[in-house]
């Protein structure tokens, strides 16, 4: 309802603006008559104005298809009229009655290129509109299923796991097992899918405590999985930046790290900024990434025309988390990392400038800096 009122307010006034210029025009070219007949000789200086006022007029705001060719109509009858009447006096000579069809095919045609112009600005506006009213729609169905998919999958969990503790055959312990699995990529899958919604605001920019955030997101998921979590923040200290986005790329390579480990295996968590740069990555002890996936993933932006090398296990995703987090570090200028972590996994970071893209220029940190990176000293609980 407010934008059906907001669109009748813009187009009533947009009429109203249509309405003034042609009746400015009109007296304007009243005028002009008026001194091209009381000025006998000097006709062509008021006719000139007149149709300079025309264009003026018309180019500021486009009137209605029957009110331009009535007023060009009108307007060159009446001053052809003076011109000939002019001429058969012998005031002027016969020459200047090709002011008459000359400046009416010149009036005609800016008629003609303006209105096509309109008419395709009123197309290109209402695709746009368009298609903004679809993304719209689209984010808010995102956000509505995915939000409508983590209760019933909670739920599910809960009551899948009574029955695998409850179920005495180990086969329908096993199928039981599948079915959880199943369910936690669901419900995964459908957490990305919020942390890409998140992304879809304007950031809001504030002072970020690295530290802070680190502690904060290795306190959240510790006591979820069985692992041995290390913080690493001996470097991080604050900067300017959206304390919202952080959290996404942490909770993304996070879940990626627990992903690929085991009960027991080692998550670092890392924060620093060294020379402008600032980087926020996770390490884990887990398997690894093979050099050849690593180039890819190393590969600027991903660029167009690298194949990615065809290789993947049972724990592959969709590959959204990574593309998440990519989003994050290019729009702040920056590049995502994956190295060879000093626990023997994968070490995936951002590597940002500090200032962010609308500040000072600094490079991102190289993947062969990031190798010298310290290896992790500060244990979690």
């Amino acid at each position: 309802m407010t934008t059906l009122s907001s669109a009748s307010t813009r187009a009533s006034v947009s009429l109203s603006l249509s309405r003034g210029t042609y009746l400015a025009w009109l007296a304007l070219a009243v005028i002009c008559v008026a001194l091209m007949w009381r000025l006998p000789g000097d006709e062509t200086i008021p006719y000139h104005i007149a149709w300079a006022g025309f264009a003026l007029a018309f180019g500021a705001r486009v009137w209605s298809v029957r009110q331009s060719w009535l007023a060009l109509t009108v307007f060159t009858t009446v001053t052809g009229g003076i011109l000939v009447t002019r001429v058969a006096q012998g005031v002027l000579a016969w020459q200047e009655t090709a002011e008459i069809p000359l400046m009416s095919m010149i009036m005609a045609l800016l008629v003609l290129n303006v209105r096509s112009r309109q008419d395709a600005l009123r197309v290109v506006t209402a695709l746009a509109s368009r298609e903004k009213q679809q993304a719209a729609d689209q984010v808010l169905l995102t956000r509505l299923t995915s939000h409508e998919m983590r209760s019933p999958l909670t739920i599910a969990s809960g009551y899948l796991e009574l029955l695998r503790h409850s179920e005495p055959d180990a086969a329908r312990a096993g199928d039981l097992d599948i079915v959880r699995e199943e369910l936690e990529r669901v419900t995964r899958t459908t957490e990305r899918l919020l942390r890409v919604i998140r992304l879809q605001h304007e950031p809001n920019v504030e002072q970020v405590d690295l530290t802070g955030v680190v502690a904060e997101t290795v306190r959240r998921w510790a006591g979820m999985t069985q692992r041995l979590w290390v913080v690493d923040t001996g470097a991080a200290g604050e900067f300017m930046g959206s304390l919202e986005r952080m959290r996404v790329v942490l909770d993304t390579l996070v879940e990626n790290a627990v992903r690929y480990t085991e009960p027991g295996d080692t998550i670092r968590v890392h924060a620093s900024q060294t020379g402008g740069t600032l980087v926020l990555g996770v390490a884990d002890s887990g398997p690894g990434i093979s050099p050849s996936r690593r180039a890819w993933l190393n590969a600027e932006g991903g660029s167009e025309g690298f194949t990615p090398p065809l290789e993947g296990d049972s724990r592959t995703q969709t590959g959204l988390g990574l593309g998440i987090v990519r989003t994050v570090a290019v729009a702040r200028g920056g590049r995502l990392v994956v190295e060879e972590a000093h626990e023997g996994g994968a070490f995936i970071a951002i590597s940002v400038p500090v200032e962010g893209p609308g500040g000072p220029v600094h490079p991102a940190m190289s993947p062969d800096a990031l190798r010298t990176l310290p290896p992790a000293h500060l244990a979690a609980d």
